[in-house]
């Protein structure tokens, strides 16, 4: 696993990219003042309104750094499963089938309203379609060949989470089509109920957080490809906006990113109930953001950690238990100095409370198990490196401690991923 995570960091690091931040009060340059030396349209080098500011191989590049983390990761040693006995049904659950598709839902309402995105109907509907297509085809191969066990042992096609792939799919389009020629803030929205969507898979113990990385890359991917492939068919036919580039003399600049983090060493401070040493922390997912008016701002991070049951034998919850994940809100400070002009160094302190004290009952090996999981303070600490890989998107690795009082202290590895503007 160490060995795994190691090169999951280097694949990382290697994205390179543009670096660039927007002033989020005034998102978009004027199109009269955007320099176009240095980019191109859709064959050629021009200032009509089919601008593009990046190529498709550095919009790629986070997607490709996602999907690295969430195969490499795959195999994080969280062999025992913690099994749900009966049907499947959660609150969460429901939520993430209709939230997949929230971010598509946005993009039609303010299509049909009249606000004008970069693309006419037809260039929309035909890179939306191309990008279905693309994500159900990449999900469903990959699914079939990976056939990974659910976490709560209902089904062999946990990985990658077709939810999330959907839903990030859509987020992407949001993006393009609005985030990108009318406001950053559009595309916040969008990212949000992605990775809520993610989360939410997650929560219900239908993935493991590796699966929702996955997802998440192939989902954002799939777009970019059927944007690409829509400009060759289309030529400049149909674009309706320019897609701007950001302004890179702003330094003030706003953070969203979907994290994920794996214990490689944990020690545990109670005695009895959750103290079982069978029991650790695993892997974490969740979402922060963070505003840079300069190389320190201020941060706030909401996510949950998944338990590694390490026993001889599988656990079982009853059919109306739930799931044990540690749920952690925070804030604190996020540091980020630049080394060159798309490296630099990054680091947060967050100090943070698990608010439910919840006891879990489980069957092992036909016997009663109890856990008690205070609420208490959850701190974070990391330090790791930045690389910027496109005008709105950085990629980060880093390395740090997770205490959480009373309960452990975990050594982490971790990943994220941000839009940026």
């Amino acid at each position: 696993m160490k060995r795994n995570l190691l090169i999951s960091a280097i694949l990382s690091l290697t994205i390179t990219g543009a670096h660039a931040g927007i002033n989020p009060f005034k998102p978009y340059m004027p199109l009269t003042e955007i320099d176009y030396a240095h980019n191109w349209s859709v064959g050629h080098d021009s200032t009509s309104i089919a601008y593009k500011p990046e190529s498709l191989t550095q919009r790629a590049l986070l997607p490709i750094g996602m999907l690295s983390t969430g195969i490499l990761l795959n195999d994080n040693e969280l062999d025992k499963r913690i099994k749900k006995e009966g049907k499947l049904s959660s609150t969460p659950l429901k939520s993430a089938d209709f939230l997949q598709y929230s971010p598509a839902a946005i993009l039609y309402i303010l299509k049909i309203a009249g606000v004008q995105s970069r693309n006419d109907w037809p260039r929309m509907l035909t890179a939306h379609g191309t990008a279905a297509a693309i994500q159900f085809g990449l999900t469903q191969s990959i699914k079939n060949i990976n056939d990974r066990e659910r976490p709560d042992g209902h089904g062999i096609n946990s990985f990658p989470s077709g939810h999330t792939a959907t839903a990030f799919m859509c987020a992407q389009m949001l993006h393009r089509e609005y985030g990108e020629t009318v406001s950053p803030w559009i595309s916040v929205a969008g990212y949000g109920l992605a990775a809520t969507t993610g989360i939410f898979r997650v929560i219900a113990n239908r993935h493991w957080c590796s699966d929702v990385m996955a997802g998440a890359a192939i989902g954002i991917l799939s777009t970019e490809l059927a944007y690409e492939l829509t400009d060759i068919l289309f030529g400049e036919h149909g674009i309706k906006r320019p897609v701007v580039v950001a302004d890179i003399d702003e330094t003030t600049r706003w953070k969203f990113g979907l994290y994920t983090e794996y214990s490689i060493g944990s020690d545990l401070f109670t005695s009895g109930g959750y103290g079982n040493p069978d029991a650790r922390p695993a892997s974490s997912i969740g979402i922060d953001a963070s505003w840079m008016p300069w190389y320190i701002g201020p941060v706030i991070r909401a996510g949950l950690t998944q338990m590694k049951w390490t026993g001889a034998d599988d656990l079982y919850l009853p059919d109306n238990g739930s799931v044990t994940d540690v749920y952690t809100i925070g804030a604190g400070l996020y540091m980020d100095i630049p080394l060159l002009s798309r490296l630099s160094i990054n680091g947060q302190a967050i100090a943070g409370y698990s608010p439910s004290a919840n006891s879990y009952s489980f069957k092992y090996q036909n016997q009663p198990l109890e856990w008690d999981i205070p609420a208490a303070m959850h701190c974070y600490a990391n330090l790791g490196m930045t690389v910027r890989t496109s005008s709105f998107s950085s990629v980060s690795v880093h390395g740090g401690l997770d205490y959480y009082d009373k309960v452990w202290r975990s050594y982490i590895v971790g990943a994220q991923f941000n839009f940026t503007f």
